[in-house]
């Protein structure tokens, strides 16, 4: 099993949508060894969570319904909950647990959880992104890569248009736009990073 660096870093999605507000959150992971921690600073529940990450046009969870709207319409007038959401995992074992607020943490397995701390991480570069040249990001060297990623799901075909920033093995800036409409994107961003600070406190809940 491959293990992840020593890491923590803080990391800030944006959404935007032609008929939505723009939504922004911050977000912290803390990656050690099989072990992976994330501190969602919006309290959003887990199921959106892992809707934003595993929505196949990488634009973030669509909106299915007129409610849907409605709540996130609703956002700033109402607010996010006080408290975080924190998702705690360990691959060794499959362990993994969330809480959210001041609700008892509950069993989860951490295969279901760890794409969330894994966004972090850049693994191989799609094959339809090419590189565009050397950058430099948060004092590191990084490349630059763009392309076209087309594809078909549930709502029908989808083209979309990708920059990746890339600092082996970091993933430091992830932008989606919808080809077909400038006003649809997604961008998930990390704004801080430090190496070999993260501690086995940082990864058990309740810490």
């Amino acid at each position: 099993m491959s293990q992840y660096p020593n890491v923590r870093a803080q990391l800030r999605l944006t959404l935007l949508h032609p008929s939505l507000p723009v939504r922004r959150s911050d977000m912290a992971i803390w990656l050690k060894g099989t072990r992976f921690r994330v501190r969602d600073e919006a309290g959003r529940h887990v199921a959106e969570i892992l809707d934003d990450v595993a929505a196949p046009r990488g634009l973030g969870a669509p909106v299915r319904s007129l409610e849907e709207a409605m709540a996130i319409w609703s956002q700033p007038q109402d607010g996010r909950p006080a408290a975080s959401t924190e998702l705690y995992g360990d691959r060794a074992t499959a362990e993994g647990w969330v809480r959210r607020g001041d609700q008892p943490s509950w069993p989860m397995p951490a295969d279901a959880l760890a794409a969330v701390a894994e966004q972090l991480l850049a693994g191989e570069p799609h094959a339809a992104l090419k590189a565009q040249g050397p950058v430099t990001r948060l004092g590191r060297q990084a490349m630059e890569w763009r392309g076209v990623l087309r594809g078909e799901d549930e709502a029908g075909s989808y083209e979309c248009e990708v920059r990746r920033i890339i600092s082996s093995p970091y993933l430091l800036l992830n932008e989606v736009h919808n080809a077909r409409n400038a006003k649809h994107a997604r961008t998930l961003e990390v704004i801080a990073l430090e190496e070999g600070v993260c501690s086995d406190g940082d990864l058990t809940p309740g810490q």
